[in-house]
C-alpha cells in the first residue's frame, strides 16, 4: 500500500536533525572552551577577544539548542550553557588568583558577571514569551509582554520545563550577584538574595536556593541567618544534598565558638556589663547548641541548664533597643545589614527565625516522636512567652503616654464582629466573668495567685524565692531558673514604669491591665493602627498561632497547666482589638468585612517566607498566593489583615473549652475564666520554663516506649499532630512542677541548712554566681567577715576577679540588703580554751578573724547547732591539717566552737537539692 505523504512529520524530523547537529557543534564548542581555559596563565588568558567572541556563539547555539527542542534538549541545554558558559569562567579566574585581584582583573571578571546577568534576565523574557508563561508572581519586577510568538505547541511537559527553567534561572542569577560580593566583600547582599528569594517562592519544594542564601550568610548574625536557611533547605522535599554537611560544619564552629567564651554567669547581675554585641553572640551561640543538639537527637546530660541560660540571655537581649541609622550605619528602609555587621540587638527579623528555627525543629522530631520533642514544645512556648510580654509591653507604653481628647468616645473592636461571624450561639449563652465586689475575691492579672509583690526591695536584681522552681542536681555544677512574674503588680498611676500623660483619668479601675484596655478602647483606631503597625514581632506570634492552630492539644495542654502563657495571649489580643471599621485613613481600601470572610486565603509576607513549610502544610493549602499582588497592599492594610487573622486565633480559644477564654460583650474584650474544676492554689500560674525543668528532669530516667501506648492513644500524624499521650505526659509534669513550687512556698528544707553563712575570699572570687543564687533565694544571710574584705583588697592587684568582686560588693552593700552585708565591728567573739598561735602566718590570721567572726553569730543562738556555716572555695583548705603549722588545724579550730566548714560547691549542690524534693 502506498505511503501517505505528512509533511508535519518530516518538518519534525528535519528538526530533530537539526538539534542533534546543534548539539554536536555545542558539545565541540565547549570541548575547545576546556582547552583554552586548561591554557591559562593568568586571569586575563581567560578573557581575550578571541575566546570572550567564542563563548558568545557557545552560548548563542545552547540558546537556540533550548528553544528548539526543548523536550529533549532542555535541561541538557541549560546545564552546559551555564557551566561552560559562565561558572566554570569565574572558578578558573579564583584559581589563578595570586593574592588580591587587581582593578583591571577585576573588571575583568564584572564584565563576565554582567554579561551572565544579562543573559539570564533576557532568557526569563523569553521563556515568558515562547512558552506563554505569566510572570506575575515569579519576578518582583514588572515584565512588558507582547503577543505570544509560540513556534510549537506548549504540551504539559513543555510548560513544566519552562517553569523548572526560569526557577533555574532565578538561582543562576542569585549566584552570579554572589560572584560580585567575592570581589567586593563589603558590598550589598541583597540582590542575590532577593533573586534566590524569587526562587524559593516560586518552587519551595526545591532547596538549593536556601543553601546559597545559607552560605551567602555565613557571617551574618553569629550564624543564625546560615543555619536558619540550611534548616529550610533540608525542610524542603528535595533539599540541596550538600546542605547537611554544610549544617553540621557550622554546628562544630559555633561548638568551638562557645568553649571560648569566658565563664560568665548569665544569670547574675554582671559586674562589668558585657557589650550588647556581646550578649547576643552568647544567646545565638547557646540557642544554637540547643537547636544542634535537639536535631540530631544527641544524648547530652544538663541540657536544662542549657535551656536556663539561654532563656535568661535571650530575655536581657530583648531589653535592648534598635539605635538609630547613624548609630547602626543602616539606610533608613533599615532591612539590609552589612554581611559582617555585629548586632547590637535583636532585630523583628532576627527574632522570627529563632522561632522558625524551633519550630523546624519540632517538625523533624515529629516525624520520629523522639524523645527531646516536649522539651523543645516547652522551650519555644517560653521564648513565645517572652516575646508577647514584650509586645504587650512596648504597646501599653505607647498608649499610656498618648493624651485623649474630651471628644473621643469608646469604641469597639472588630473583635465583636468576628466572633458574631458563623457564631449561630445565642449571646446569652456566653459565659461573662462577673464583676469583683471584694479584691479577695479577685482573680487579678496582676499577679499569678493573686498576690502583689514588693518590688521595692533595696535590692533591685531580687526575684522572689516563692516563684522559684529548681532543678534537681547531678553534679556540683547546678544552675537555677527563676520563673518570673506575668507582670508587676503596680497602680494605674505608673503602669510598666510609665507615667500616664495629664489628662488621663486613672480612677476608672484599680486593675492597670483593664485601665490600659479602656484607654485602647477611647483611642483613635487610626493611632492605635499606627502604633500596632510598628511592632514587627506580631509576625512571629502569629506563626506560633497558627502553629498552636494546627496543634490545639498544645493548646489544651497549656490551659491546664500554664495559664499564664493563656493569660498573656488574652491581654495581646485585647490590646490589638482597635474598632478597624472607623479607620479615618486614605491608606486604607480594603474592607474589614472582606477580610474576616476571606482571612484564611490571605496569606501575609511571613507565609510567603515559610512557603512549603510542612508544619503550616495545612493552613497554606487555603492560601490564594496571588491575593496580595491582586489587590496590591500596602503595609498598612498588611497590618489590619495581621490584627484579624490574630483575633481569628482569639476566637479560637474561645472554641477550646480548656482554656477558659470567653468573650464579654461589654468590654468587647476576651476574658479567662477561673477554671471551676481546678483549686486556684494547685493552677498557679508558672511559666513555660517550669515545664521544662520536669522534663529534662523525669526524661533523664524514663522515656515512654512505644509498645507503652494504649490502643486509643495516636501516633504522631503526617499533619503534625502530637500524640494524646505525648501531652498527657506533659500535662502531669507541669502538673509536678507546679505542685513542688506549692510545696515550697509552705514547707521548709527537709535538710538542715545553717541561716547564717559566712564567705572567705575564695567563695567570692571563684564561685560569684552560687553566692548571688543564695543571696537571690533570700533563705539566708550571707556575711562578708572585715578580714576578708582586706584580703580582697590585697589580691586585687594581681586577680581581676578580685576586683570584679570588690566592684560587686559595694554595689550591694550600698544598696542595703538584710540577706547580705558586711560583719560590722562587733560582730566577733574570741574564741574559748583556744591558745592563739605565737607564730601567724597571713593565711592564718585571716582564717582566725573570720572563726571569731562565725563564733559572734553562733553565739548568738545558745543551744542551737548548725547555726553558722563557713563557705570556703578550696575543697584543700577544709582537709587541711595545716602544714605550715602542725599545732594548728584549720578543720579542728572550726568544729571546736560548732562551725560547719563546708566548701561552697558542696553546700550549694545539697542546697539544690533540698530544694529540688520539696
Amino acid at each position: 500500500m502506498k505511503k501517505i505523504y505528512n509533511p508535519t512529520d518530516i518538518q519534525q524530523k528535519e528538526g530533530q536533525e537539526l538539534s542533534k547537529k546543534l548539539y554536536r557543534t555545542i558539545t565541540e564548542q565547549a570541548k575547545l572552551l576546556d582547552d583554552s581555559r586548561s591554557r591559562a596563565r593568568n586571569i586575563f588568558d581567560l578573557f581575550t577577544p578571541a575566546l570572550q567572541a567564542q563563548r558568545r556563539k557557545f552560548c548563542d547555539y545552547c540558546d537556540r539548542l533550548l528553544f528548539s527542542e526543548p523536550h529533549l534538549y532542555g535541561r541538557k541545554g541549560e546545564e552546559l550553557l551555564w557551566r561552560k558558559g559562565f561558572y566554570e569562567v569565574i572558578s578558573t579566574a579564583k584559581k589563578l588568583k595570586k593574592k588580591d585581584f587587581s582593578i583591571q582583573e577585576v573588571n575583568c571578571i564584572q564584565g563576565h558577571i554582567y554579561a551572565g546577568i544579562g543573559f539570564y534576565h533576557h532568557m526569563i523574557l523569553k521563556l515568558n514569551l515562547k512558552l506563554n508563561i505569566s510572570l506575575q508572581n515569579i519576578v518582583d519586577c514588572e515584565i512588558v509582554s507582547t503577543k505570544n510568538i509560540n513556534e510549537f505547541e506548549i504540551t504539559p511537559e513543555l510548560k513544566e520545563w519552562g517553569l523548572q527553567a526560569i526557577h533555574q534561572c532565578l538561582i543562576y542569577l542569585g549566584d552570579l550577584s554572589r560572584y560580585k560580593l567575592e570581589l567586593k566583600p563589603n558590598s550589598d547582599s541583597a540582590l542575590a538574595i532577593r533573586y534566590y528569594l524569587q526562587a524559593a517562592a516560586f518552587k519551595p519544594d526545591f532547596g538549593m536556593p536556601h543553601n546559597q542564601m545559607g552560605t551567602l550568610s555565613m557571617n551574618k548574625n553569629n550564624f543564625l541567618d546560615a543555619v536558619y536557611h540550611y534548616l529550610r533547605c533540608l525542610a524542603c522535599k528535595t533539599p540541596f544534598e550538600g546542605t547537611l554537611n554544610n549544617l553540621q560544619s557550622l554546628f562544630e564552629k559555633n561548638s568551638k565558638f562557645i568553649e571560648q567564651l569566658p565563664q560568665v554567669d548569665e544569670d547574675a547581675d554582671c559586674i562589668i556589663e558585657p557589650e550588647k554585641s556581646e550578649n547576643i553572640k552568647r544567646f545565638i551561640a547557646r540557642f544554637l547548641l540547643l537547636i544542634d543538639i535537639w536535631y540530631f537527637n544527641k544524648k547530652v546530660p544538663n541540657v536544662y541548664s542549657l535551656c536556663h541560660q539561654t532563656y535568661k540571655n535571650l530575655e536581657e537581649c530583648l531589653v535592648y533597643s534598635k539605635p538609630t541609622a547613624s548609630e547602626s550605619g543602616e539606610s533608613p528602609t533599615g532591612e539590609v545589614e552589612s554581611i559582617d555587621s555585629e548586632p547590637v540587638f535583636l532585630s523583628d527579623q532576627m527574632v522570627f527565625r529563632v522561632i522558625v528555627i524551633c519550630l523546624l525543629t519540632i517538625s523533624k522530631l515529629q516525624a520520629s516522636n523522639a524523645p527531646p520533642l516536649s522539651t523543645l514544645i516547652a522551650f519555644t512556648l517560653s521564648i513565645y512567652s517572652q516575646i508577647i510580654q514584650k509586645l504587650s509591653s512596648h504597646i501599653e507604653e505607647a498608649v499610656l503616654n498618648y493624651p485623649l481628647s474630651e471628644e473621643n468616645k469608646k469604641s469597639n473592636g472588630v473583635l465583636k464582629e468576628l466572633m458574631n461571624v458563623g457564631n449561630k450561639k445565642s449571646r446569652s449563652k456566653i459565659r461573662r466573668r462577673k464583676p469583683f465586689k471584694d479584691d479577695s475575691e479577685e482573680d487579678s492579672d496582676l499577679s499569678e495567685n493573686g498576690e502583689e509583690y514588693d518590688y521595692s526591695s533595696s535590692d533591685d536584681s531580687f526575684i522572689s524565692d516563692t516563684e522559684d522552681v529548681l532543678v534537681e542536681s547531678s553534679d556540683e555544677d547546678i544552675d537555677i531558673i527563676q520563673v518570673e512574674n506575668d507582670s508587676i503588680a503596680e497602680a494605674p498611676k505608673q503602669i510598666n514604669g510609665v507615667k500616664p500623660k495629664n489628662g488621663d483619668q486613672t480612677e476608672d479601675s484599680g486593675d492597670s491591665k483593664e485601665f490600659i484596655l479602656k484607654k485602647v478602647q477611647k483611642m483613635d483606631a487610626g493611632v492605635m493602627l499606627e502604633i500596632i503597625n510598628e511592632e514587627g514581632l506580631l509576625q512571629s506570634v502569629r506563626i506560633v498561632n497558627d502553629w498552636l492552630r494546627s496543634d490545639q492539644e498544645i493548646v489544651k495542654s497549656c490551659a491546664s497547666n500554664a495559664r499564664v502563657l493563656i493569660r498573656q495571649m488574652v491581654h495581646l489580643i485585647n490590646l490589638i482589638n482597635i474598632d478597624l471599621g472607623n479607620l479615618k485613613t486614605m491608606d486604607i481600601k480594603i474592607k474589614v468585612s472582606e477580610i474576616i470572610n476571606n482571612e484564611n486565603k490571605i496569606p501575609l509576607a511571613e507565609d510567603i517566607s515559610l512557603k512549603g513549610i510542612k508544619i503550616f502544610e495545612n493552613s497554606q493549602n487555603r492560601y490564594d498566593w496571588d491575593y496580595l499582588l491582586k489587590r496590591d497592599i500596602n503595609s498598612k492594610e498588611e497590618a489590619v489583615i495581621r490584627i484579624v487573622k490574630i483575633l481569628s486565633f482569639g476566637k479560637l480559644l474561645t472554641k477550646i473549652e480548656e482554656t477558659g477564654v470567653t468573650f464579654d460583650d461589654n468590654p468587647n474584650n476576651l476574658v479567662v475564666c477561673k477554671l471551676d474544676d481546678k483549686p486556684e492554689e494547685v493552677s498557679s500560674e508558672l511559666s513555660a520554663v517550669a515545664l521544662m525543668e520536669e522534663l529534662e528532669r523525669q526524661e533523664t530516667v524514663t522515656t515512654p516506649s512505644k509498645t507503652s501506648l494504649t490502643n486509643g492513644e495516636q501516633r504522631l500524624e503526617s499533619g503534625g499532630q502530637i500524640s494524646n499521650s505525648k501531652m498527657k505526659h506533659m500535662g502531669q509534669l507541669w502538673l509536678a512542677a507546679e505542685v513542688r513550687a506549692l510545696e515550697s512556698r509552705v514547707g521548709g528544707t527537709k535538710a538542715s541548712l545553717s541561716p547564717y553563712l559566712v564567705l572567705d575570699a575564695d567563695a567570692l572570687i571563684k564561685y560569684t554566681h552560687m553566692v548571688k543564687h543564695l543571696v537571690h533565694s533570700r533563705q539566708f544571710i550571707l556575711l562578708v567577715p572585715a578580714a576578708v574584705v582586706s584580703a580582697l583588697d590585697d589580691l586585687k592587684k594581681e586577680h581581676i576577679e578580685a576586683r570584679d568582686a570588690i566592684r560587686w560588693l559595694e554595689s550591694q552593700f550600698h544598696k542595703g540588703n538584710r540577706f547580705f552585708r558586711a560583719q560590722r565591728p562587733s560582730e566577733r567573739a574570741p574564741i574559748p580554751f583556744m591558745k592563739y598561735p605565737k607564730k601567724k602566718d597571713k593565711d592564718m590570721h585571716i582564717f582566725i578573724q573570720i572563726i571569731e567572726c562565725c563564733n559572734y553569730f553562733g553565739d548568738q543562738q545558745k543551744g542551737a547547732s548548725n547555726v553558722v556555716t563557713f563557705l570556703i572555695g578550696s575543697n584543700q583548705q577544709a582537709l587541711s591539717n595545716g602544714e605550715t603549722n602542725k599545732d594548728f588545724s584549720y578543720a579542728g579550730l572550726a568544729k571546736s566552737i560548732g562551725i560547719v566548714l563546708e566548701p561552697i560547691t558542696s553546700f550549694y549542690g545539697k542546697w539544690k537539692k533540698s530544694k529540688g524534693n520539696r
